[in-house]
């Protein structure tokens, strides 16, 4: 973390850059840092609803919920139709595990703002934790069509299809995730999921051996390029992933989410 010291606001300064610099740090992942800046603004300024929702996302980041929603609701209730508030809150919920309750809010940002690409990225997220992957490609595909080039959006959609047996579908999605973003493990391991569906063997085992080059503990990759090394009879190297995977397991679980 960068140490230097944040001086505090000279009488007179303007709250908007108090403001920037408070987003700012909450950015660089300074986030107490930027709490304390947003704690600068006078009481006026801090009942915006716009800064309410800089404030409860910065909150978030420190897992300090209960505290976002009240700033969610206070800017509700100061600005019903202002979606982000909405957003914001029903972020929040989806971070609580309230799923229902997420979803109500997110559809009311979206009904406020249909083009609210960060909506409907969660929304997907949300249905594909309600076991409703339909929903949730259908929501990453509204988020898609906003913003063609959003990793994140591309690789869950692939998770999904995968999910309801698309296949070559989920492939492309995967595939041009990695053109966007080619260096995380947990893409190259789904992919290669997707791979074995099409029985593309030898290029599953690829994409795995990719995974865990990228990240050596990488669950997923380890499970399941044990599984494909022993469909190729090479038993030895089966077992040792075997292992591998089991020691991880015991140390840390496993459980597959989307991004």
């Amino acid at each position: 973390m960068n140490n230097s010291r944040i001086d505090p606001p000279k009488q007179g300064e303007d709250a908007a850059i108090i403001l920037s610099d408070a987003a700012g740090l909450a950015a660089e992942g300074r986030y107490q840092e930027a709490l304390t800046l947003f704690d600068q603004v006078s009481e006026t300024s801090f009942s915006r609803p716009e800064v309410l929702v800089k404030r409860a996302l910065t909150l978030d980041r420190i897992g300090l919920f209960s505290d976002a929603l009240r700033c969610c609701e206070v800017a509700i209730c100061r600005a019903p139709r202002f979606s982000d508030a909405w957003f914001v809150r029903g972020l929040t919920l989806y971070y609580l595990s309230r799923t229902s309750l997420a979803i109500e809010c997110l559809d009311m940002a979206l009904s406020l703002d249909p083009a609210h690409t960060e909506a409907w990225f969660i929304r997907g997220n949300c249905a594909y934790h309600a076991h409703d992957p339909e929903k949730a490609v259908a929501a990453y595909e509204k988020a898609l069509a906003l913003a063609p080039t959003y990793p994140k959006a591309l690789y869950n959609r692939g998770v999904c299809l995968a999910d309801l047996g698309r296949f070559e579908e989920s492939l492309s999605s995967y595939d041009a995730c990695i053109r966007i973003n080619p260096g995380v493990s947990v893409v190259h391991a789904n992919r290669g999921v997707t791979l074995v569906g099409l029985e593309r063997y030898q290029e599953a085992l690829e994409a795995f051996e990719e995974a865990i080059r990228l990240d050596p503990e990488d669950i997923t990759a380890l499970n399941n390029i044990c599984l494909l090394l022993s469909r190729f009879r090479r038993d030895n190297e089966a077992i040792e992933y075997h292992e591998r995977a089991r020691r991880l397991m015991e140390l840390k679980g496993f459980d597959r989410r989307v991004w």
